[in-house]
């Protein structure tokens, strides 16, 4: 009677441990791809970075250029900026862009300002006109500097 717990416990035992071991491999495999899957995120997220980064090069050449409006290069460049990292807006060296982004981003644009009638879309874009000339100077050194700029990697 001895023998057989004793062999009863043995098979126990052993069952287990096999279970213990296919659950240890298992969650080594689960950690492993884990790991590579965070890398694939690692990469991808630095890959659209980087891609941010560039369109903020391309669009801060495209005002310093002049192919593109001062108020168009401004509101383009602040949504990205954002999206890059929300402190770049705020650097002391861009200042400029982001006070005509402020004063300019509540004005109606496409949809909406073709549903206003001629006389307000003239003054409207006389206030634009005034405060792009008031800010071209700056801004296009803005723009310039920005082409420029190395953005902090965030790793």
């Amino acid at each position: 009677m001895y023998w057989i717990l004793l062999s009863i416990a043995a098979v126990i035992i052993t069952a287990l441990s096999v279970a213990a071991t296919y659950y240890l491999i298992k969650l080594s495999k689960l950690k492993k791809e884990q790991a590579k899957q965070v890398q694939i995120n690692q990469q991808a997220w630095l890959a659209a970075q980087e891609e941010l980064a560039s369109d903020i090069r391309f669009l801060a050449n495209s005002l310093v250029s002049q192919q593109c409006e001062i108020t168009e290069g401004c509101l383009r460049i602040m949504v990205l900026m954002n999206r890059l990292d929300e402190k770049l807006p705020h650097q002391p060296q861009f200042k400029t862009i982001l006070l005509h982004y402020q004063n300019t981003q509540d004005m109606p644009h496409h949809q909406a300002y073709k549903a206003l009638n001629r006389k307000q879309q003239h003054q409207l874009d006389q206030a634009r006109f005034e405060l792009e000339d008031k800010h071209r100077e700056q801004i296009l050194l803005e723009a310039k500097e920005l082409s420029h700029y190395a953005f902090n990697s965030p790793i």
